[in-house]
C-alpha cells in the first residue's frame, strides 16, 4: 500500500481527525473502526503513526498533551482521574497553582499499571486510595466528571471540593501544611452540598478534622453551612501525627462548632 493510498484511506482519516489533538490513538479505537493490527503496523511503517507504547500511537504531526494522554489511558481502562492539587489548578480555582508546573496527581482504585510511556513524559504522583465510600467506576465516583462535559474524550477530573480533600489527605507526608493553607485560603466559593456529602462519606478522620481546622482558621463561609452532627470525626481524643519533628495536632471539631 503506497503512502498516497494510505492518506486517502477513509479508515485512516477517521482515526487521524476524529479525535482531539494531543490525544494518542489506541489499538482498541482503531479496531472499533475496522482497522486491523496489520494495517496499523503499515501505518507505523509509512510514518502516519508513531508508537508510544503497547497499544498507544501518536498521529503524524500531532503533539502529545497531558490531558490528551490521561484521556487515552482512561479510554483503555486505566481507572485514573486527575485529582488533588492538579485538579484544583485544572479547574482554575486555585490561582496560587499553575497547571503543568507541578507533578500531575492521579488517583486510581485498581492496580492496573500506568504505562511507562506516560510516566516518562509526564512526571506524576499516583495515589492508590479509597478516600471516600463510593463506587469504583470513573463515571460513578463522587464529584468526578469530565473536564469538558460536552466532550466524551475529555479527561476525568475531581470537582474542587473533592480535590481539596484529596490534597489534605497528603498532609503532612507529601504535602506541607503551610502550602495547603495558602491554597485553601482563597476558596470562598466552595459548595456546601458537595462538601457535606464528601465529608460524610470520607474514610479519613485526619482529613475531616484538618479541613475543619483550616476552614475555621481561614474563616471560610462554607463552614457555617455544614451540618457537623452528620459527620463522623472519630473519638473525642486529639489526633496527633508526627513527621520529621513536625507535629500535626487536630482536635475534634464537633465540640466547638454549631451543629
Amino acid at each position: 500500500m503506497s503512502t498516497n493510498s494510505l492518506h486517502s484511506s477513509k479508515n485512516l482519516k477517521a482515526v487521524l481527525f476524529s479525535l482531539p489533538k494531543g490525544m494518542p490513538v489506541t489499538t482498541c479505537q482503531m479496531l472499533q473502526l475496522g482497522i486491523s493490527r496489520q494495517l496499523v503496523h503499515r501505518y507505523v511503517i509509512n510514518g502516519w503513526l508513531e508508537t508510544l507504547g503497547y497499544g498507544y500511537f501518536l498521529r503524524a504531526g500531532d503533539e502529545l498533551t497531558r490531558n490528551g494522554a490521561v484521556a487515552a489511558l482512561e479510554s483503555q481502562g486505566v481507572d485514573v482521574h486527575i485529582g488533588g492539587k492538579s485538579a484544583l489548578s485544572q479547574k482554575g480555582v486555585a490561582h496560587y497553582l499553575a497547571f503543568g508546573k507541578d507533578k500531575l496527581t492521579l488517583f486510581r482504585v485498581t492496580r492496573k499499571k500506568v504505562p511507562q510511556w506516560f510516566t516518562s513524559r509526564f512526571p506524576c504522583e499516583i495515589r492508590m486510595s479509597r478516600l471516600f465510600e463510593e463506587e469504583c467506576a470513573l463515571e460513578k465516583r463522587l464529584y468526578v466528571s469530565r473536564l469538558d462535559g460536552t466532550d466524551s474524550y475529555s479527561p476525568f477530573v475531581s470537582e474542587p471540593e473533592r480535590a481539596l480533600l484529596e490534597m489534605l489527605d497528603d498532609v503532612p507526608q507529601k504535602q506541607s501544611l503551610d502550602e495547603a493553607r495558602k491554597i485553601m485560603e482563597p476558596l470562598f466559593t466552595l459548595r456546601s452540598d458537595l462538601l457535606q456529602n464528601l465529608l460524610q462519606t470520607c474514610t479519613r478522620i485526619k482529613v475531616k478534622r484538618l479541613f475543619f481546622s483550616l476552614a475555621e482558621e481561614l474563616k471560610l463561609p462554607v463552614l457555617q453551612l455544614l451540618d457537623v452532627s452528620r459527620i463522623n470525626f472519630g473519638s473525642d481524643s486529639v489526633y496527633i501525627r508526627t513527621l520529621k519533628g513536625n507535629s500535626l495536632i487536630l482536635q475534634h471539631p464537633g465540640k466547638g462548632l454549631h451543629g
